[in-house]
């Protein structure tokens, strides 16, 4: 049988097995290299570009660990054909759709042999291998197997590891396999239930006659028949598990310990509008070739192109209540987790309990519940960020993908799948529609749109007739031309006078800078010297509430230098602006405003992110600094002011995709302000207000900056019309990377004709130093994949020979370039 396993490697693996059962999808134990590992058992047929001849004699597997299988066959095919398109091994791939944590581990701890156990017994524990530190080894290991870290910590002092090889070698001890239970556990419940056919009032009248408690708690637990957690009977009243025990003991009650597939309760509150809504006569037209897509079962692609408050969510919960009167399931991704609070309470008030959350930020047995909840067809709606994407869903009636031009959706390290990719193979697996919506579709959606490939469904209003949001675009090179000398410019005058109106008319008001931290670096004026990372080639980034500097790439800090590292000039500066030092701005200018941050440093407080998220909604502060994370898809109908406080922060970085990026970051930040009856307000601050990439901000139109974007990729034969692969090589000498790099460049050009694959470099990365690694970077251009994958294909081949102190990985299809 074949068994996909997590290595590097792209192929498949044949084992043994005697069984003739429904095999696929479940997973197996086995030997592989010297080790156990825990693999997934694929169909037969499956293939891929490595297979080598069948070996004449087979390994059998050694244990397999499903009663059913963990994974579909139709999700296996998904994988393993996303797999080969972007060139990642298979194994590694099939992987991903296994729930983190559920896998049981394999250890290999030390234990003592039968001869170390006679000599321990015997207390032959004098001169020799049984002498000096040996004897606590050996005690300890008495006690049970161990491994060597937990050897290491009851025996400190000890040289453990030297030792065990002498032990080893006197056959004292040994190394075993031992099969651990998986990280990740499904939470239980204890139930307490009435034995059935009790005659309640019988037994209250004769043996419960003089416990009155015991009685009164009977009847509770009978008034539930499937039963009640033992949690919900006692609260309030702590005499309730004596009472219980007291009923257990008699046997007129039970106490069942029962998997807990309960919501998370950071997503218990219900959305107060969760009543169907009468559509607009745009949302009608949108939802109609979907609903019929559903209930045709079709393929179908949809870019929902709606602006910033047309009702794009509730054309899909109306979709969503289609395919689940078809009896199908529903999958909703959303590019951030701070996302999924809004609209996993838009579901449940709508569809109660009928939705599993999945995301990264719950605990493994949390989301190994949610995972069981689907599996088991206990629920019908997944949500989540792009790894939802895996979710158990047999039938699959609807993907939806909101805010479908995110960055987020592409997993960057090991499978390196685009959500939109990936969601697309899914629905035409299950033959259902998918749906991607935006405000500002990424430039292939939309141009894949206009080829006909996606049909375009339109929403160019805003629910009930509210106009978009008024935008003012300032110069800050006019208004720093104004400013007193010497004086730092964080707020023009404009934005500053337009937020003094919005607190004195009672509104909420969203400061946006798209850059955490207290202040980009700590600049000398004497030397020029900067601080920076000295694992990775970045300036560090001064945090005042730590008063440290750190580095946003590594996660490593620094103290603050009293005198410039570089000259020793005492008068080094802050330069640039983070979010907490416009939070000090904010709050020395209007002290009297309540405030609030949102950023990737407070949202790290657990809480934090929905306590700021539900004060915004409730309207309990007034202005809130944030960085993307309140740029994107949220609804607050106080907020009649946002302001961009420096838009042109990421125009200017080396990625070709850098404009489009500004003008969506820019355009869905704006439309977070007007969306109730109270009129919006934007102001947006740059240096730059004539770019291609802004002017379209301030009137909301799409279709100009589409045109002008299209233009500059025709020419250089970007995306959509071109193709592009991105190779990284790094290693801790610079000389061994770049040697890498151009013998990977060298394979690629060896492999396919030059006109038909251009190839970029190798150059310096961007961020030419990583984590204490140099990195180069090789760019792969063609007119189309075909005449791409010959020349991706002869670098992973090359890349397998390269010395293992180099790293190299291929991104068939980049999203960022940094």
């Amino acid at each position: 049988m074949r068994v996909a396993l997590p290595v590097p490697v792209d192929r498949l693996f044949d084992y043994a097995l005697d069984d003739d059962g429904p095999l696929v999808g479940r997973r197996v134990r086995v030997a592989f290299g010297g080790q156990k590992l825990v693999g997934l058992i694929v169909p037969e047929d499956l293939r891929t570009g490595d297979e080598p001849a069948l070996a004449r004699s087979l390994s059998p597997v050694e244990e397999v660990l499903d009663e059913e299988p963990a994974v579909s066959e139709q999700l296996i095919r998904v994988l393993a054909d996303e797999a080969s398109a972007i060139f990642c091994p298979i194994g590694l791939a099939i992987a991903h759709g296994l729930p983190p944590g559920s896998a049981p581990r394999m250890a290999r701890p030390w234990a003592l042999t039968t001869r170390g156990e006679r000599a321990l017994a015997q207390g032959a524990l004098g001169a020799g291998a049984l002498g000096g530190d040996a004897r606590p080894i050996l005690t300890r290991l008495a006690e049970g197997p161990a491994t060597l870290p937990a050897l290491v910590r009851a025996l400190p002092g000890v040289a453990v590891a030297r030792r065990l090889e002498s032990l080893v070698r006197d056959d004292l001890v040994e190394r075993r396999s031992e099969r651990k239970p998986a990280r990740a556990r499904v939470p239980t419940v204890r139930i307490a239930r009435a034995l059935p056919g009790l005659d309640l009032e019988q037994i209250a009248s004769t043996l419960l006659v003089r416990a009155t408690a015991q009685a009164s708690l009977l009847r509770r637990i009978a008034a539930h028949p499937g039963g009640i957690s033992t949690t919900a009977l006692a609260h309030g009243d702590p005499q309730v598990p004596a009472t219980l025990r007291a009923l257990v003991r008699r046997q007129l009650a039970l106490i069942e310990i029962r998997p807990s597939f309960a919501a998370t309760e950071a997503f218990l509150a219900s959305d107060k509008e969760g009543e169907r809504v009468d559509l607009t006569e745009d949302q009608q037209q949108a939802l109609e070739p979907i609903r019929d897509a559903i209930k045709r079962q079709l393929p179908a692609r949809f870019l929902l192109h709606g602006v910033t408050g047309s009702g794009k969510t509730e054309v899909y919960l109306q979709a969503i209540a289609e395919a689940l009167a078809a009896g199908r399931q529903a999958l909703v991704l959303v590019p951030e987790i701070t996302l999924t609070h809004q609209i996993v309470a838009r579901l449940r008030g709508r569809f109660g309990d009928e939705v599993a959350v999945l995301h990264s930020g719950l605990k493994p047995g949390e989301r190994l519940a949610q995972w069981e909840r689907l599996r088991s067809r206990q629920t019908a709606i997944a949500v989540g960020a792009r790894s939802a994407l895996f979710a158990p869903l047999e039938a699959l009636g609807l993907v939806v993908i909101d805010e479908e031009h995110d960055g987020a959706y592409k997993n960057e390290e090991g499978f390196r799948y685009h959500a939109r990719d990936l969601a697309e193979r899914r629905a035409a697996q299950a033959s259902c529609p998918l749906v991607l919506g935006s405000a500002t579709p990424s430039l292939e959606s939309r141009y894949r749109a206009e080829q006909g490939e996606l049909r375009r469904l339109s929403l160019p209003r805003r629910v009930g007739g509210r106009p978009l949001p008024a935008v003012e675009i300032v110069d800050l090179a006019k208004e720093k031309a104004k400013n007193p000398r010497g004086r730092k410019l964080i707020l023009s005058r404009p934005l500053r006078s337009a937020i003094h109106e919005t607190l004195a008319a009672g509104g909420q008001t969203i400061l946006f800078l798209n850059r955490r931290g207290f202040s980009t670096r700590i600049f000398c004026f004497q030397c020029g010297h900067a601080e920076r990372c000295h694992d990775c080639d970045v300036a560090l980034v001064f945090h005042a509430s730590e008063h440290a500097l750190r580095c946003h790439y590594c996660g490593g800090t620094r103290a603050v230098p009293e005198v410039c590292s570089g000259c020793g000039d005492p008068e080094t500066s802050l330069l640039g602006v983070g979010t907490e030092r416009l939070e000090e701005e904010v709050r020395a200018l209007f002290p009297g405003a309540r405030t609030l941050r949102l950023d990737r440093d407070t949202s790290a407080r657990r809480g934090h992110t929905e306590k700021v998220l539900r004060a915004l909604r409730d309207e309990e502060v007034e202005i809130v600094i944030g960085t993307q994370m309140v740029a994107k898809g949220h609804d607050f109908p106080g907020v009649q002011l946002v302001g961009v406080v420096a838009a042109d922060l990421g125009l200017h970085l080396p990625d070709f995709r850098a404009a489009e990026r500004t003008f969506q970051l820019l355009t869905q930040v704006a439309g977070r302000a007007g969306r109730s009856t109270r009129p919006g307000r934007v102001v947006v601050q740059t240096f730059v207000p004539d770019h291609y990439a802004l002017i379209p901000v301030a009137t909301h139109d799409f279709e100009t900056f589409y045109r002008a974007e299209l233009g500059h990729r025709r020419a250089l034969g970007y995306p959509p019309f071109g193709e592009l692969a991105r190779i990284v090589v790094s290693a801790e000498e610079e000389r061994e990377a770049l040697a890498a790099a151009e013998l990977l460049a060298t394979a690629a050009r060896n492999a396919t004709p030059a006109h038909k694959v251009e190839i970029l470099g190798p150059a310096p990365a961007p961020i030419a130093r990583l984590r204490r690694r140099f990195r180069f970077m090789l760019l792969l251009k063609s007119a189309d994949a075909a005449s791409l994958r010959p020349a991706c294909e002869a670098v992973v081949e090359a890349s397998r020979k390269l010395p293992r102190t180099v790293q190299a990985g291929l991104d068939a299809r980049p999203v960022h370039m940094l």
